[in-house]
């Protein structure tokens, strides 16, 4: 059995996924959309999917954004992860 390798990303990309999972918050969705729009300035509130647990502890947003460089894309990871509402950024 061979191993696949993940699919390459091409930059510019106008379609990539980012979900990012935290504890439910006052503060949280506004902080994961600073760090975003810095990267997209087309978000909106309305770009994100929002699902909150069943335990209502945690929620999870989903965006689709145009990143435009790979760097663009390390950095805005680094930048959520610093948060300590932030439990996983995909």
């Amino acid at each position: 059995m061979t191993e696949q390798e993940p699919p390459k990303i091409t930059f510019p990309c106008d379609d990539y996924v980012i979900k990012v999972v935290g504890d439910v918050h006052e503060g949280f969705r506004l902080f994961v959309h600073s760090v975003l729009v810095q990267y997209d300035e087309q978000l909106t509130e309305a770009s994100y999917s929002v699902n909150v647990s069943r335990n209502g502890r945690f929620e999870s947003l989903t965006v689709r954004m145009r990143i435009e460089h790979e760097d663009h894309l390390k950095a805005l990871f680094e930048m959520l992860k610093v948060d300590e509402r932030v439990r996983m950024v995909l």
